[in-house]
């Protein structure tokens, strides 16, 4: 897998993180195949405002946005296996970009009583299984199924209890 991980601000609360170890770890828990490839892109709330405000139409930042590039994801079986999705094993598969507001994710340590590291794992987590299908805008029952994915996945990365 390709994870490209860039730290436009917030070098601070990703000292320490293993944020390709964790990329690859919920991308193969999630059955995408070895060519995947992801980018990851630590910035400004301000970037991620008007990112938020350019393509979802929400004039305020947030801690984390996910863009797809494709559908195929959607195409996945649970073993990973593509079914018709058309693209050769053997090819690069684009599944998206995460965008991670650090400031936003500073100011959430206080809310949910994380460290920076402990909320930039979570958010990376969130946005990973956001490019792999996963939602939680549509009903309670949806965001309750894809926390606890969250949490299944933390934990299997050895980071129980968070949140």
């Amino acid at each position: 897998m390709n994870i490209a991980v860039e730290i436009e601000h917030g070098a601070d609360i990703a000292e320490g993180v293993d944020i390709e170890g964790i990329a690859r770890y919920v991308l193969a828990q999630e059955g995408q195949p070895e060519t995947t490839e992801v980018s990851i892109t630590l910035t400004t709330d301000e970037e991620v405002h008007r990112l938020n405000r350019e393509f979802r139409g929400i004039d305020r930042p947030t801690d984390v946005l996910s863009f797809e590039c494709d559908g195929f994801d959607d195409d996945f079986d649970e073993g990973g296996a593509y079914e018709d999705a058309g693209v050769p094993d053997d090819e690069p598969f684009l599944l998206g970009d995460i965008i991670i507001a650090s400031d936003v994710a500073r100011a959430q340590t206080e809310q949910f009583g994380t460290t920076p590291q402990q909320e930039l794992y979570v958010l990376l987590v969130h946005g990973l299984l956001h490019l792999c299908g996963w939602d939680h805008v549509h009903s309670d029952e949806e965001a309750e199924e894809m926390e606890a994915r969250e949490r299944e996945m933390l934990a299997g990365f050895g980071l129980p209890g968070i949140r």
